[in-house]
């Protein structure tokens, strides 16, 4: 008779410990810490585009004359090229207002925004120390200038008051300003002077006049000494004052008796109801020929 026995099953594993998770954990931690170091110091290499490069350096020189030309709108009402002479100035103030409002503040510049870019320090460590030390003698250096400033001012006061040392350079090296000669008087010519400042008034005292004066009152005025307005003389008879030929239909002007063609007086009285006589400057009123006489002071269609 045979009989089947079961086959002892192998023993299974003892559990683990409950602080084993403790001592894994122990073991893996100083290479984690391997790991996440490298990741951390390790960056992706990335190609920074040329073109894009290139480009913020083009918006940069497109905003810098976007900038003049507004400066230059500004500045059009004064005297033409004046601003063209200082223009290598002109555009070296406009690149460091954009650089001190940019870079000098960790910015980028316009034309690098628009790209996307930035600029990266390669040395951080180093240029972050130079530029500590470069911002604290920036700050001095503007300490100093202010103290200079005041100095000077108190020095002016103190020049005024007493009449020495001009400038703190002066009264550092105590060289003050004597008379070479002490008899000597000082001698001023103000002559030229005088007679630039009376020519000036002069002329502006003219170019506020002349607009205003009448030039007919003017020649009326110096008519009387300038030739004789006899109405009977041979000169005023002999001519038309206005085709200066012999008159061909003589008409006499009223009231200074002056004569004229026909159609010249006619025309001018007609165009000009306030007429004055050629050669007197008189007021034209009527017209007359051989006891009859015109009025001219009709209004004609």
């Amino acid at each position: 008779m045979i009989s089947f026995g079961s086959n002892p099953s192998p023993a299974a594993p003892p559990p683990p410990r409950e602080d084993a998770w403790i001592n894994s954990y122990q073991k893996l931690l100083p290479h984690w810490h391997s790991v996440s170091l490298s990741h951390q110091h390790s960056t992706i290499p990335i190609s920074i585009s040329r073109v894009n490069q290139f480009d913020a350096a083009r918006l940069d020189v497109e905003m810098s004359a976007m900038l003049k030309e507004q400066l230059v709108k500004v500045f059009s009402l004064m005297k033409p090229g004046m601003l063209f002479q200082y223009e290598p100035e002109l555009d070296a103030f406009l690149e460091f207002l954009i650089w001190r409002f940019s870079i000098w503040v960790d910015k980028p510049t316009p034309g690098i925004a628009l790209m996307n870019l930035r600029y990266r320090d390669e040395r951080v460590m180093e240029i972050r120390g130079k530029e500590a030390i470069a911002r604290r003698v920036w700050g001095l250096m503007q300490r100093i200038e202010g103290i200079y400033k005041a100095a000077s001012f108190g020095n002016l006061l103190i020049f005024l008051y007493t009449g020495r040392y001009r400038n703190l350079i002066e009264r550092a090296l105590r060289a003050r300003l004597v008379y070479e000669s002490p008899n000597m008087n000082r001698a001023v010519s103000f002559e030229y002077m005088n007679r630039q400042l009376v020519w000036n008034e002069f002329s502006e005292m003219l170019l506020l006049l002349l607009p205003l004066l009448n030039s007919l009152t003017v020649k009326s005025f110096l008519q009387p000494f300038s030739k004789n307005n006899s109405s009977g003389s041979a000169e005023d008879d002999s001519t038309c004052p206005i085709c200066r030929t012999s008159p061909t239909l003589p008409y006499l002007a009223l009231p200074c008796q002056h004569r004229y063609c026909y159609y010249c007086l006619r025309t001018r009285c007609v165009a000009a109801p306030s007429f004055r006589c050629s050669r007197c400057n008189e007021p034209v009123e009527a017209m007359q020929r051989h006891g009859s006489i015109v009025g001219h002071k009709t209004n004609t269609q």
